[in-house]
């Protein structure tokens, strides 16, 4: 053994190896390179095994499916987790690198084959979602200079047959992603119809009406673009959660005395105990049910029926794209909802914007998926750069240099650190744990600040006095 494999360790993982119709358990340290373990996990399957190495180049591990692993690094920055099955495979099996006696031959073939080359899919998704653009640029050029009855009707007459040609091409050609786009120009249309008509029936409205029909209009036009189209329905649930909270920010902001940025900060609020609930609610919008506990001693003598493996599969991939567009639609909702709460440059609505940007951050390491966090993560850093940006707004150039300067180096230079030594870093529990503590404190916080940015505690002593 190496000096380095003889060294004390303070972790280590238990894996399966597997050589043949062999198999070997065998617990490791998890900070020694692969190069160092490997002659003490070849002799748990005999010293023959050792010397046949000698006719094919050696031995390395690999994962089922995948290339080798890296012999100068560690189990733990594999990411080998206890229990998981390791595969011992004859180096010469291995396939070279093909040598090219032609360079121009070479250099075309990774041309050809490059990860972003373009393909029928990609030219398919170009086209359609060019054809959306085109679409929705008539919000601009449809309405124009007019009677804002004329505007209205014009826009919402274009919102009804994008949605019925929809649901004609849907139904009829069978082309479910050309009736997607034109559902989704059909949305966008219905949105501003909705706005226009508060233009027309109460011109001196406040922005939080037109923010409520807007999402109104969002919101019913996406029920009817999912029933006539049967198709897309992540599209549609991530579109109909982005509209039900900003209509129910406006819906607060018009039947309540208060302010725009009170409005959104409510609907912050709820949008936060929603995040709580998109897990539970992409496994029911999956299809998937968990059967009845038992409620008596002689119902857990019972067989429980198994679920068909195809059946887990298909549904389990269900509740990760639920849970992504869910999440993608809370996020988006997020985004305008700060960007509404810290218009106003009220301290204790701003103090409300970086509370719920922590929380987020710290929510964002529950998902496994890359978009859901980016989700959670956008939102936190607009509400940062908000708040940021309106004191910097304030402050002479000099007090900027001094202050700003100061605090985006920083700021860069700790996530350039983290990317450093996160990744692939296997923290202690007790970072975890307390990570879970500080979500908890950060999440009741909200209340209390968001009473304070309602004027609730004011009134009281105006009450009480």
């Amino acid at each position: 053994m190496e000096e380095q494999t003889q060294q004390r360790t303070t972790s280590s993982v238990r894996l399966r190896f597997v050589l043949g119709q062999r198999t070997a358990e065998l617990a490791l340290p998890a900070e020694v390179p692969i190069a160092d373990l490997l002659p003490a996990i070849l002799l748990q399957f005999g010293a023959e095994t050792i010397e046949e190495g000698a006719e094919h180049e050696g031995w390395v591990l690999q994962r089922l499916g995948e290339q080798p692993l890296d012999e100068d690094r560690s189990p733990g920055q594999l990411n080998l987790l206890d229990g998981e099955s390791v595969y011992l495979a004859p180096r010469a099996d291995q396939l070279a690198a093909i040598d090219y006696d032609d360079l121009v031959d070479g250099v075309g073939d990774r041309v050809r084959e490059h990860p972003g080359k373009l393909t029928p899919v990609g030219v398919r998704r170009m086209l359609e979602t060019g054809a959306l653009v085109v679409l929705l640029s008539g919000l601009y050029l449809l309405p124009g200079s007019g009677a804002p009855a004329v505007q209205a009707q014009l826009v919402g007459g274009c919102a009804i047959v994008l949605l019925l040609v929809a649901a004609l091409v849907a139904r009829g050609a069978g082309s479910s992603r050309a009736a997607v786009t034109l559902a989704g120009g059909g949305v966008g249309y219905a949105i501003l119809s909705a706005w226009l008509i508060v233009d027309v029936l109460a011109p001196k409205a406040p922005l939080m009406v037109q923010i409520t029909a807007a999402g109104a209009g969002g919101l019913i036009a996406l029920t009817v673009g999912l029933m006539a189209v049967a198709d897309a329905a992540l599209l549609f649930a991530g579109g109909i959660i982005l509209s039900l909270t900003v209509a129910i920010a406006g819906l607060v902001g018009s039947i309540a005395p208060v302010s725009t940025a009170q409005a959104a900060g409510v609907g912050l609020a709820v949008s936060l105990v929603m995040g709580v609930f998109v897990g539970p609610m992409a496994f029911r919008l999956s299809g998937l049910s968990l059967p009845m506990l038992p409620t008596g001693a002689d119902e857990l003598s019972d067989d429980i029926d198994p679920v068909p493996f195809e059946t887990v599969v298909d549904r389990g991939a269900a509740v990760v794209g639920y849970s992504t567009a869910l999440h993608v639609g809370l996020g988006l909702a997020q985004v305008l909802l700060i960007l509404l709460l810290v218009s106003e440059a009220d301290t204790w609505s701003m103090v409300l914007a970086l509370v719920a940007a922590v929380l987020l951050a710290l929510r964002s390491r529950h998902p496994s998926g890359t978009v859901a966090r980016w989700s959670m993560l956008v939102p936190a850093a607009a509400a940062l750069w908000t708040v940021v940006a309106h004191f910097a707004a304030e402050l002479s150039p000099a007090g900027r240099l001094l202050l700003v300067v100061p605090l985006v180096l920083l700021g860069s230079g700790l996530l350039l650190v983290a990317a450093e030594r996160l990744p692939g870093a296997r923290l202690r529990p007790y970072w975890g744990r307390s990570a879970e503590i500080f979500e908890t404190i950060t999440a009741i916080a909200i209340l209390p600040i968001l009473l304070q940015v309602l004027h609730v505690y004011a009134t009281v002593r105006n009450m009480v006095s």
